[in-house]
């Protein structure tokens, strides 16, 4: 038992080593401690382990768990595994629609209360605004110092280690207080926030606010994208405000949303609703 769990150490620091987003690294070390155990890691039980994986979970998470599998096995210097027979047994589904939340939900939420500390509510709403109209990840998010603003734009480190700069309205500009070192979303007692706690917060607040959704803070990230594309702006400018790789990724970001969808379904009987018969 000493040793499995020296080798699971020695493969998180694999994992942290390069670059992995935090939550990917947990992911990950979980599906090898927890779920895939101490079986033998050969193509057999593999096989049988994402076979059994695809009938209790979704398609995505699969994919997930095979990952971590792969990269576990990329550790262990395991060549002799049929990773393409594998990701055949992972269904193969159409991409669900994302649920986003617009700006007239943004301020139900912002006027939405459970906190009695009014600092405390005043944060949250910011907290809100922020995902919203910067299109940060929640990681990110709790990361911002107030000396990350530099020349007109806050520095941001992303996953893999990468810096980008982004821009913000005036009203949330007026939150950065020039020359502090602190983090600009402090808890009760003046530490960093945590992506737990904000979290729960938007939980909480979606919860008192009955908007029927599922809300977690990447959803304000496919909100903001959802939005500039609303409003025309170019594909490739909202790549680099996300941060993304590949342009693919943020169009997927726009065009798994059901309501942008439908509307432009719906064109079907309204434009022929519109022409007149001679």
């Amino acid at each position: 038992m000493k040793n499995n769990n020296l080798n699971l150490k020695n493969y998180i620091q694999w994992l942290k080593k390069r670059n992995l987003s935090a939550k990917t690294v947990e992911i990950y070390s979980k599906v090898i401690s927890r779920r895939y155990g101490n079986q033998p890691f050969n193509n057999k039980n593999i096989s049988a382990f994402i076979k059994k994986l695809a009938k209790e979970r979704e398609a995505e998470t699969c994919k997930s768990y095979r990952n971590a599998l792969s990269s576990y096995a990329k550790w262990q210097k395991i060549t002799n595994i049929d990773w393409e027979s594998i990701n055949n047994l992972i269904p193969k589904v159409q991409k669900k629609f994302f649920i986003t939340i617009n700006e007239e939900e943004l301020v139900k939420l912002k006027e939405t209360r459970f906190e009695k500390n009014n600092f405390i509510y005043q944060r949250n709403s910011l907290i809100m605004d922020f995902l919203f109209y910067t299109g940060v990840r929640v990681s990110e998010l709790v990361n911002i110092k107030h000396r990350d603003w530099e020349n007109n734009g806050l520095r941001i480190l992303g996953k893999g280690n990468k810096i980008r700069y982004i821009f913000l309205p005036e009203f949330l500009v007026e939150h950065i207080k020039l020359g502090s070192i602190g983090y600009l979303f402090k808890n009760s007692k003046g530490s960093q926030i945590s992506n737990k706690q904000v979290r729960k917060m938007i939980c909480q607040r979606v919860k008192l606010a009955k908007l029927n959704k599922w809300i977690s803070p990447h959803s304000f990230r496919r909100s903001f994208a959802t939005l500039l594309d609303r409003k025309g702006v170019r594909m490739s400018t909202i790549q680099k405000l996300l941060g993304h790789n590949d342009i693919n990724t943020t169009i997927g970001y726009i065009h798994n949303n059901y309501e942008i969808l439908y509307q432009d379904y719906s064109k079907l009987w309204k434009n022929e609703a519109n022409i007149s018969v001679s």
